[in-house]
């Protein structure tokens, strides 16, 4: 009414909420990050897991589920990707993977794709953790190309890079094409007719570079 209190709707935090929080900064203080969407599809089945096992309802397979178990799912998740050397310096990890300059810049491209996905599947207060994670990722990858030899610059076979930073590269961009593929919003400027082919353009790129680290 003219004059009076305008109220403002906070969507109500859930349960789910509150255990991605606690997932998420589990994973970041080690250095690895995960989408706030993928955390919750591994907190979700992990509660449908407890529930068939116990043969209990939803709500008290959830009531399982306390911070410190979910901080334990984030940790085997670390032991997981090793490989990626959570938390480590990865400017100072050896460098051992070529990767061709073609192809660099078709991971700089899905990486920067990659980012878009992700902050427009990711609550606001969050953006500023997305930005910073891929920032990372395409500062890592500009660094070493830049101060790159010029032999080495020139060299067909490529640029050394860590194969730490490319593996988590690669999880970064697989995780955008399993956004885009499993229905999650898409960014600005990019229809819905784009779907398909976003999603398996990302996953291509993705399992490219995931194959040359693992034959690197």
């Amino acid at each position: 009414m003219p004059g009076g209190w305008k109220t403002c709707h906070v969507p109500r935090r859930t349960w789910l909420d509150s255990k991605i929080d606690v997932f998420v900064a589990e994973l970041a203080a080690s250095g690895m990050h995960l989408d706030r969407h993928r955390a919750g599809e591994l907190i979700t089945g992990q509660a449908r897991a407890v529930a068939a096992l116990m043969r209990v309802t939803g709500a008290t397979a959830r009531s399982y589920l306390g911070d410190e178990i979910i901080k334990d799912m984030a940790r085997r998740m670390l032991f997981e990707v090793a490989d990626e050397r959570p938390g480590a310096d990865l400017m100072e990890a050896p460098r051992t993977v070529p990767l061709p300059v073609a192809l660099l810049g078709m991971t700089v491209a899905a990486l920067a794709e990659a980012m878009q996905v992700r902050a427009a599947n990711e609550p606001p207060a969050h953006l500023r953790d997305v930005i910073i994670t891929y920032a990372q990722a395409l500062s890592g990858l500009g660094q070493i190309t830049a101060g790159a030899t010029p032999q080495q610059a020139g060299n067909p076979a490529g640029i050394l890079f860590p194969p730490a930073l490319l593996r988590r590269a690669a999880r970064y961009i697989s995780g955008a094409a399993d956004l885009a593929a499993n229905g999650g919003k898409l960014p600005d400027g990019i229809p819905e007719t784009a779907r398909s082919q976003l999603a398996a353009t990302l996953r291509r790129d993705a399992d490219g570079l995931t194959a040359i680290t693992t034959t690197g």
